[in-house]
């Protein structure tokens, strides 16, 4: 009688790899696009991409146990951002 009711509320580990391996894959690239930036911080392209990877980055780091601890400073590198651009226009 109970093992349906601990079932319903069993955690579902399963897609949890494949939630880190995407974090671990969307971090280098926000590494990258970030060391692209800070060369020229006037690159639209680059601010796209990264505000778009951003965005990515905080629904899989959500569902990700390792990384979910990563959103708060992914929220302050988007307010960061989202200065520079103001600067820039």
């Amino acid at each position: 009688m109970f093992e349906t009711l601990k079932a319903m509320f069993k955690k579902d580990t399963s897609n949890d790899f494949e939630y880190n391996s995407k974090a671990i894959e969307l971090t280098d690239e926000i590494k990258n696009l970030e060391d692209e930036l800070k060369k020229n911080n006037r690159n639209s392209e680059v601010q796209k991409k990264l505000m778009l990877t951003y965005n990515r980055a905080l629904k899989i780091y959500s569902k990700s146990s390792n990384f979910r601890n990563q959103i708060d400073p992914l929220f302050l590198k988007i307010d960061d951002l989202r200065n520079t651009i103001r600067k820039n226009i």
